[in-house]
């Protein structure tokens, strides 16, 4: 009678999964390392509800990935079905920089693209036009359009932060890790940052085009293009300094828009990277390009008109020091 033996190799096999017994793994052993290792980011997308419901490069999500979400979704009910704070102040950040993007169009071709393509003459023209037909049409139009939109954005993001905050405090049971706050510039989106970058050139570019012109004279008819180049040829470092500001004024905003809009329709960021990095670096191309145009043709303005420009600008300055 031929008695069987196992192979060498299955016999230690057997063997070994015999003696292996997998310890239980005690709840008090979770550190607070793995738990910010596998808690999730902040969500940023707008939509919250197009989270869970598509990917990133916008294929519907496996069955698996919603079933692990499901119990997150339940938790965050709130924001999920669309009609809690958040829902509505994602909504309103949206749609606020549709409106202030309209002015920054027409801004953009009155002031960047038709002195660059056509002249200094054709900048002025269009820009009058446009002042006096679109958004200073009303009392009321350039307030609503241009400021009112902008704070309004500003306002519902950052609330929009602080309803996370407070989202995460009571997940993290009132103690958020450093690694995940809302409030680390690490952890500020791309989009976030150069918005915030972008957010004191567009206070002091208003202040120095409209505000000062307001102040003094009561409206900004003597404001036009070769206000804007005078800056430039005031002092030593005027052209430095002045390049140096609108190139990082502009070039974060160009971010900021090209992004932002990605993100609002749902472009694969990831995906499409060189194409959007390429919009960017066209987009902040053109508009520089008109402002340099601007200020090689145009020069010091002398005359009457300069000593009223040396006006505005000192009053602007003069008031920094302040």
């Amino acid at each position: 009678m031929h008695t069987f033996f196992p192979h060498p190799s299955t016999a230690s096999r057997i063997m070994a999964s015999e003696l292996y017994v997998p310890r239980p793994r005690d709840d008090d052993e979770v550190s607070l390392i793995s738990m910010r290792e596998l808690a999730p980011s902040p969500i940023e997308d707008e939509d919250v509800d197009a989270y869970y419901s598509i990917t990133t490069d916008g294929s519907e999500t496996p069955p698996l990935a919603k079933s692990m979400t499901s119990s997150l979704h339940s938790r965050t009910a709130s924001i999920t079905t669309g009609r809690g704070p958040g829902f509505w102040l994602a909504r309103t950040q949206k749609y606020s920089s549709y409106a202030f993007l309209t002015f920054l169009t027409v801004h953009g071709a009155t002031a960047a693209v038709s002195p660059l393509l056509f002249g200094i003459d054709s900048g002025n023209s269009s820009l009058l036009l446009a002042r006096t037909y679109f958004y200073q049409a009303t009392p009321y139009t350039e307030l609503l359009l241009i400021p009112g939109s902008l704070a309004l954005h500003i306002a519902s993001g950052l609330s929009l932060r602080i309803y996370r905050h407070f989202s995460q405090k009571s997940r993290y049971g009132g103690r958020i890790p450093p690694a995940l706050s809302m409030w680390r510039w690490r952890n500020f989106s791309g989009i976030s940052r150069t918005g915030w970058v972008a957010l004191p050139g567009v206070v002091l570019h208003a202040g120095l085009m409209r505000l000062v012109p307001w102040w003094i004279d009561g409206d900004s008819s003597q404001i036009s293009l070769e206000y804007f180049a005078y800056g430039f040829f005031r002092g030593k470092w005027s052209k430095w300094v002045g390049g140096a500001f609108y190139a990082v004024f502009v070039g974060s905003v160009s971010y900021h828009v090209v992004y932002g809009l990605a993100r609002y329709w749902g472009v694969a960021v990831e995906r499409r990277k060189k194409v959007l990095n390429a919009a960017v670096v066209a987009a902040a191309g053109v508009w520089m390009a008109g402002l340099a145009r601007i200020v090689v043709h145009s020069g010091k303005v002398g005359g009457y008109l300069g000593r009223r420009f040396e006006e505005f600008y000192r009053v602007f300055f003069r008031g920094l020091e302040i």
